[in-house]
């Protein structure tokens, strides 16, 4: 897979080029010309080369350059290969009499090394190819300018999944990975894996209190997905002798994991097509795992706690604290990245607690004592890094709820020990179940006894003022008598409502005053859930395509309904069935901490290396960019021997170049290395403002054995 091709595609009228340049050097010599030093003294020159008449001066070897000679001075009367206009070569010595040595020639690597090449994207005239140009590519918020350049652009969002957890299928819970514009299931997984963590000990898959988790129920509810677009979800756990659990689940096969080593990746697939992911193919009353013969021909489409997609499982609190909430921040406050997953514990008997896992390894990093009486049913970050967590009840003092009594408590991802105090709503009747931020960095949650919509705005002079904010409440009960669950934000500035007993939803704008509204703020549509069963719609979310998503816990469907440029529906519906009795009510396509938590965008290139039997030695990374104020772009590396082993990445650089062997942010590892895989991330902090990636090289050397 050598990428020298050049991509045209004649009938756009667009050029993309994807070339490798090799600057060959010749050896280190003394002299230019052919380097053997047998010229010819000045008779016919080198190369061709016939020097002038040097005429009362002095020219000692005869390539017509010296003292008082009428062409001029030379540098070097000693060498009739180094005079003013000779040709440059590669060797250490500045042939051409200009000041600089080897300019031109040398090789990429720095040195005379013929096997150095540059890899370059992006180059003047040609455009840098995206994912429809090149297989290689990823890009995700970002597009073209108007020069074949990369900058930011939310509408080019490459993700079209989204990830439900389904609290009670086959006896311990799994996710469902289904296509929003195909509405179709293409995969389904355990909500935990015996791998990572805490939950695999002494050889066997246990959580810290030695329990059987492959055997246990885990109850899963909250979904969110990350800058990488991959899943975490949240594991409540209602056992007294079992810890909660938080796992991530890989979207691309980049980054899944080879545990057999048999050089490919065991995860799950609709193989059949048929838009539903078949979990017992054999009917043996069993769900299927990597070795489970179907009685189709074809391969499992569920493999169960072999599926090599399922990264890890973490074990957090303590048995019966209950793991109810999960949400992601927005990476380093400087460098971005992945973000760290925040869970929170629901039922403690004291006081409840975040963790926070390390977005890569699911390591916990931190923990964060909330208020007493606060008991985390969901939680949201905002742009500025703030937490906010809302509560359906109040936890009393001796291990009971009380109703009514939501609540809201914020802190800081980036400094945990900031913890706002408790933030009561004006009315005691309040319970909160989903929440959700908008553009203005609002605060929405849906209530859940009262059947109202409500709106926190902080005060965001400081973080002591946050907890003095305005509230509204937009009486939704007036015009839909039952509970409202899940919300979520749109980029048309709606405000999205599910209701659960009903299968309906209503729409808010987002730029209602503060106050108290009546009902007909909202408007009220019938998702079309099947009549009966439709009921206990408790999730809502919007896809990358703006369209609007509910989850029906008690149909065990998902169902999208069509919405224009303005946010109404057009009448247009699809359906598609989930595991057993969906419970999810959060992020979970991701579009909330694409838009609001952190805007960025991502574009990354994969490069096959030198062809065998030969060595890659990947070198540095070089690039040209424009980064205005309140911007930046950063660079990733990570590389491999095959794409099912990619190691961790390295980075990130925030200026070129990246020397891929250098620490603190290298050295890359491994290397030598078959592939190598760069990563721009391009983040603003200012509307309509966006850094521009011009071009970049990709540097590497190639040995017939391993470097010294």
């Amino acid at each position: 897979m050598q990428l020298t091709t050049l991509f045209k595609r004649l009938g756009l009228g667009l050029v993309v080029v994807s070339a490798t340049v090799a600057l060959a050097c010749g050896p280190t010599v003394t002299q230019s010309g052919n380097g053997n030093g047998d010229g010819d003294g000045g008779g016919g020159g080198v190369d061709g080369y016939v020097p002038p008449t040097c005429e009362g001066g002095t020219d000692l070897d005869g390539d017509g350059y010296g003292p008082g000679c009428p062409a001029g001075a030379d540098c070097d009367d000693t060498n009739e290969y180094v005079h003013p206009g000779a040709n440059e070569v590669c060797n250490q010595v500045d042939d051409n009499c200009d000041g600089n040595i080897d300019e031109g020639v040398i090789s990429p690597c720095g040195d005379c090394n013929p096997d150095c090449t540059g890899d370059t994207l992006g180059q003047d005239p040609f455009p840098f190819p995206m994912p429809a140009d090149d297989p290689d590519v990823q890009a995700d918020g970002v597009g073209l300018d108007p020069n074949g350049d990369i900058i930011l652009d939310d509408s080019n969002v490459d993700f079209n999944f989204m990830w439900i957890a389904n609290t009670a299928d086959l006896g311990r819970g799994t996710v469902s990975k289904i296509d929003t514009m195909t509405a179709t299931e293409e995969a389904r997984y355990f909500s935990i894996t015996c791998f990572g963590n805490a939950s695999y000990q002494n050889g066997q898959c246990q959580d810290v209190s030695g329990v059987d988790l492959s055997l246990s129920g885990m109850a899963p509810s909250r979904t969110a997905v990350d800058y990488n677009f991959d899943v975490w979800v949240a594991n409540r756990t209602f056992h007294t002798s079992v810890a909660p659990t938080v796992t991530k689940i890989a979207n691309s096969l980049y980054d899944c994991v080879d545990r057999n080593a048999n050089g490919q990746i065991d995860t799950s697939s609709d193989h059949n097509g048929d838009g539903t992911i078949e979990t017992d193919c054999d009917t043996d009353g069993q769900p299927d795992d990597v070795n489970t013969v179907c009685s189709n021909g074809l391969p499992p489409e569920f493999l169960g706690m072999d599926d090599e997609c399922v990264l890890f499982t973490t074990s957090f609190a303590a048995p019966g604290d209950v793991g109810r909430s999960v949400c992601l921040d927005g990476g380093d406050p400087v460098y971005g990245g992945k973000g760290n997953a925040w869970v929170g514990t629901n039922a403690r008997s004291g006081n409840n607690q975040f963790y926070r896992m390390n977005g890569t390894t699911g390591a916990i990093s931190a923990t964060v004592d909330l208020p007493f009486g606060h008991n985390p049913y969901g939680c949201a970050v905002d742009s500025e890094g703030i937490l906010w967590s809302a509560s359906q009840a109040s936890w009393d003092d001796v291990g009971g709820f009380t109703s009514p009594g939501g609540r809201l408590v914020f802190f800081d991802v980036y400094v945990p020990t900031s913890v706002g105090p408790l933030i009561l709503p004006p009315d005691t009747d309040t319970q909160f179940y989903g929440i959700a931020v908008d553009s203005d960095d609002s605060i929405w949650m849906g209530g859940w006894t009262t059947s109202d919509t409500f709106r926190y705005r902080p005060n965001r002079a400081s973080f002591g003022t946050l907890q003095n904010g305005t509230w509204t409440r937009v009486r939704t009960s007036q015009v839909l008598a039952n509970n409202t669950a899940g919300i979520a934000a749109d980029l048309r500035g709606y405000i999205w409502v599910a209701s659960n007993n009903a299968g309906h939803v209503l729409r808010i704008p987002q730029s209602i005053a503060d106050g108290d509204w009546p009902g007909t703020t909202a408007t009220l549509f019938d998702f079309g859930m099947p009549s009966g069963i439709g009921g206990a719609m408790r999730g809502i979310g919007v896809d990358f395509d703006g369209h609007i998503w509910g989850i029906s816990h008690t149909a065990s469907l998902a169902r999208r309904m069509d919405v224009d440029a303005a946010g109404d529906p057009t009448g247009n519906y699809a359906s598609v069935a989930t595991g057993l009795n969906p419970y999810t009510y959060s992020d979970f396509t991701g579009y909330g901490l694409r838009n609001f938590t952190r805007p960025r965008g991502t574009y990354s290139y994969l490069l096959e290396g030198c062809p065998d039997p030969q060595y890659t030695s990947w070198v540095r990374v070089e690039w040209n960019a424009t980064t205005p104020t309140d911007t930046n772009i950063f660079l990733r590396a990570r590389s491999g021997e095959d794409l099912v082993s990619l190691g961790a990445w390295s980075g990130p650089w925030d200026g070129s170049p990246a020397i891929l062997a250098d620490p603190p942010l290298g050295p890359m590892d491994p290397n030598p290395a078959r592939y190598i895989q760069v990563e721009f991330e391009l983040t603003s902090d200012t509307d309509n403002v966006t850094p521009i990636l011009h071009d970049f090289v990709i540097i590497r050397s190639c040995t017939s054995g391993p470097p010294d």
